[in-house]
């Protein structure tokens, strides 16, 4: 029987769960193929003292503080090149806090060398927070975060390496994770290490350890939280398409008026919509970024689905696009949807929503934090959303559940839903990571597993390197408020 496409889409959203694809290895060891050319069928096992998979706002961090550490890395990345949410969807402008750490030095090179008014503002300092609505080019994410990693000696990038399997050993009651394959040259390629991180926004290797994890909306009473639904729909946060507009005519005039939200001007306080005629003409640099459209997908974890859902949130841009080609505006549409959640990786604690509202600042915490709840496609009280104040991720939160010689970094890391709506953003997903990369490389330079790091003296090491310093000068020079959360 003849099956079209959107039956093909539908049996997927269906079935892929219960569906299953024979090994590549199958094929790769295949020597009939081709006898006489080895290199088909045999890559060397590389070896190192970290591995980090996912070159994004959390892996490159993470990979930077195991180099600087002294311990050897290996950052995978599925992508051509480095960068993540910044360069694949445009998310280049920045929600939330603390802006320290490797995440400060961005900034900074961001403004330094590469500002879309040209002239550096002067008004970023140490904690690279204005009040102003500073976004960059992808582009400029390219350049200053690969310039970041060829800078450590210690770091092996290597891009276009999907990973397609966990290497797992049982040790005990625990699975024991000792490394990754990736796909390469049509073959898989094993890379081992005491210590890997998944950074990869989906949660995929700590899944193919056998992990478990959360996805989707969780009920109030699974955690006890506070606030929340009654019971859980199994949705996750809608999907956005980012894209930027560009003046091509000197006489264009922006269309304000046809976009009541989401388009940010470079460097003003205000979004665009929420700007006097006047205001906006002050800078009008002709170059905008828009939060785009807005769409739903049944399964982030589906890279079929995701793509479809794509797909669809093109088509609802096309009047947008033609209002600003008609205006005289090109559009730049980011490669990849925006996804703001995946799967959740459960630890040795889990972060819930109430966490986060009350501040609790946990014995074993690496990670300072400071967001207001943001759940798209979930309602809640406006009051409730924007108190939020200073947290901290705990430890434990990092490290999977019966699970040994991993560790998780983003958004991926052991939290509900409501609770990672505030810490997926980008600063604090790469504090997450700095913390992540400093632990496994005290770990496997230490040679002993992650739960049995001297949790400690890994906060001193992170305290070091001046990650906790925000949070003494919040606590101390602006009683706990350093900039209205809007």
């Amino acid at each position: 029987m003849a099956i079209n496409r959107r039956q093909f889409i539908r049996s997927l959203g269906l079935g892929a769960a219960c569906t299953a694809i024979p090994g590549t290895s199958l094929w790769a060891s295949d020597k009939s193929l081709n006898t006489k050319d080895e290199r088909l069928f045999k890559l060397p096992t590389l070896k190192c003292d970290v591995i980090v998979v996912g070159a994004g706002p959390a892996g490159i961090p993470a990979a930077i503080a195991v180099a600087r550490e002294g311990a050897k890395v290996i950052l995978l990345e599925e992508d051509m090149l480095p960068g993540g949410a910044p360069v694949d969807m445009y998310v280049t402008y920045m929600c939330g806090a603390p802006r320290i750490g490797v995440f400060l030095d961005m900034i900074k090179e961001l403004n330094r060398k590469h500002s879309l008014s040209i002239t550096p503002s002067s008004t970023i300092k140490d904690w690279a927070w204005d009040g102003k609505q500073h976004w960059w080019l992808p582009s400029a994410f390219v350049q200053v975060l690969d310039g970041f990693i060829e800078a450590e000696k210690n770091i092996t990038l290597m891009c276009a390496s999907p990973v397609v399997d966990t290497l797992v050993t049982a040790k005990g009651n625990r699975n024991q994770v000792y490394g990754v394959c990736v796909m390469r040259q049509g073959m898989l390629q094993k890379i081992e290490a005491p210590v890997t991180i998944d950074a990869t926004g989906t949660g995929l290797v700590a899944a193919k350890a056998g992990c478990e994890y959360f996805y989707g909306s969780d009920a109030r009473k699974d955690f006890n939280e506070s606030i929340g639904l009654e019971k859980s729909d199994g949705r996750v946060q809608p999907c956005t398409m980012m894209y930027i507009s560009q003046r091509t005519r000197s006489d264009a005039e922006f269309p304000l008026e046809a976009f009541k939200t989401g388009v940010l001007d470079h460097d003003n306080v205000k979004w665009a919509s929420q700007q006097t005629p006047q205001e906006f003409a002050e800078i009008d640099s002709g170059i905008y970024l828009h939060w785009g459209a807005t769409v739903e997908c049944k399964d982030t974890t589906d890279s079929v689905l995701v793509a479809e859902a794509h797909r669809q949130a093109i088509k609802k841009l096309e009047p947008q696009f033609e209002i600003l080609r008609s205006a005289g505006y090109v559009t730049h549409v980011a490669p990849k949807l925006g996804i703001r959640e995946c799967r959740r990786i459960k630890g040795e604690y889990v972060i819930t929503v109430d966490d986060v509202l009350k501040g609790v600042m946990h014995d074993d915490k690496v990670a300072d934090a400071w967001y207001s709840l943001d759940p798209w496609g979930m309602k809640v009280d406006a009051k409730i959303k924007n108190s939020v104040g200073p947290y901290g991720i705990p430890y434990r939160s990092l490290i999977p559940a019966q699970t040994e010689g991993l560790l998780t970094a983003g958004r991926i890391i052991s939290g509900t839903r409501l609770a990672m709506s505030s810490y997926r953003v980008q600063p604090i997903c790469s504090t997450i990571g700095e913390a992540a990369g400093t632990a496994a490389a005290m770990a496997s330079l230490q040679k002993t597993g992650v739960r049995n790091l001297d949790v400690r003296q890994l906060q001193e090491r992170l305290d070091q390197k001046g990650l906790f310093d925000w949070y003494r000068h919040v606590n101390m020079n602006v009683n706990n408020k350093p900039w209205k959360n809007k």
